[in-house]
């Protein structure tokens, strides 16, 4: 198997759609994901797989015959400006342990999984696991008014060269699932291992705080009689950042501030905080969203504005198989290469997956603590021990839960 050959493939997907910031930019269910999609299943097609789509977006590459498989990828589309890896990364490695492995291996490619363009993210993967439906993708939308239902539908018929896939549930033919990903913080390379094992995959919450306060002429109203939205938001952004500081399993993070009237001359009468609250651990989550709620109110009763909190959704963390993560380090232990467990704060295809089929998610060390981001890197050496792990743990993955003819 050719490491230099992932990092050529992954070279050319991100020349596919450059940012002028520097990275790249292709979008959930855009024009620019259905180009790479349609690269990806050249690849397919000269390993010797099957390419197909089905009618969520997803692409597979099928091996030959008609039983079950074992299948590893993960994403192609990226967030604005985004880099080489995330997502791209797991599908070329797939792709390659796949063509280097003689048996019941394919990949599959979930579509549209970064969020930033419809506010929610891996679509095709919660579709395809029936945990999202096509009233709940006409909901989302896009800032131009496009809901992912529509887009999702030009997506298709940018891709109708592709064959489709003709089973009803595809997912019944799968196995066992593994998606490698990037690593998206600076952890295990400091720990020493380039390879790591999510256990656990943080659930997000995500509120609306509202402060409204009293709008008036800057240069008029004296300092004692105003009411100022954005100061009571601006100590509840800090109060978020002391809370989740001291918390064990959660992160927390005010991510959007609206301010109005928005005019250098005027004092700000309302600020909206977007806040994303992210634990495996929904107790302790529990109680940091109620310590901010408190927090909020007491700060905004004692500035003289008014607040309230919306909750917008939350999901629960998912643990991954205990199961797969032990026979992940038998096999990483029996290749010689260093593994450690960990979590995932961010949201991946597999955590939706897995409640199908056997899934394993991995991560390849960063070599920088970048994510999402042109610079986010990985060295030559952890990207060949990731693909030779691959590369054993998928033929073990087909011993253990099946694949082959029917």
């Amino acid at each position: 198997m050719d490491a230099g050959r992932v990092e050529a493939r992954l070279e050319e997907l991100f020349e596919l759609a450059r940012d002028p910031g520097g990275g790249a930019t292709r979008p959930a269910y855009s024009p620019e994901e259905a180009q790479a999609m349609r690269l990806v299943a050249e690849w397919m097609e000269e390993a010797g797989l099957s390419p197909r789509l089905d009618g969520f977006g997803n692409l597979w590459g099928l091996p030959p015959g008609a039983g079950r498989f074992v299948t590893g990828g993960s994403h192609v589309d990226t967030v604005p400006n985004g880099g080489r890896h995330d997502g791209a990364l797991g599908t070329v490695l797939a792709l390659e342990a796949a063509e280097g492995l003689d048996g019941p291996f394919g990949v599959l490619v979930c579509a549209a999984e970064e969020a930033p363009r419809f506010g929610a993210g891996t679509l095709g993967s919660r579709r395809l696991a029936g945990k999202l439906s096509d009233e709940d993708l006409a909901q989302l939308r896009d800032a131009a008014g496009v809901s992912a239902l529509e887009a999702r539908a030009g997506f298709l018929e940018l891709l109708a060269g592709i064959p489709r896939l003709e089973d009803a549930d595809p997912l019944s033919r799968v196995a066992a699932h593994v998606e490698v990903h990037i690593e998206q913080r600076r952890d295990l390379r400091e720990r020493g291992a380039p390879v790591g094992v999510a256990t656990a995959v943080a659930g997000p919450a995500r509120y609306r705080l509202v402060f409204a306060g009293t709008t008036g002429h800057s240069g008029e109203t004296r300092m004692p009689e105003r009411r100022d939205a954005l100061c009571a938001a601006a100590e509840t952004i800090l109060l978020v950042e002391r809370l989740a500081r001291g918390a064990a399993s959660t992160v927390a993070t005010v991510g959007t501030v609206g301010v109005e009237p928005g005019s250098l001359t005027a004092i700000p009468g309302r600020v909206e905080l977007g806040l994303d609250v992210r634990s495996t651990d929904p107790e302790e989550r529990e109680e940091l969203v109620a310590a901010v709620a408190r927090g909020s109110g007491e700060i905004a009763a004692r500035r003289g504005v008014r607040f309230s909190a919306r909750k917008l959704s939350a999901a629960a963390p998912v643990l991954m198989d205990g199961r797969l993560v032990e026979l992940v380090e038998r096999v990483a232990r029996s290749e010689g290469i260093p593994a450690l467990r960990c979590e995932s704060h961010a949201g991946h295809d597999a955590q939706h997956l897995a409640e199908r089929v056997p899934a394993a998610l991995l991560f390849a060390a960063s070599a920088n603590g970048v994510s999402h981001a042109p610079e986010e890197a990985v060295d030559r050496r952890d990207l060949e021990q990731v693909l030779a792990l691959l590369a054993a743990l998928m033929p073990e993955l087909a011993r253990r839960y099946g694949g082959g003819e029917r």
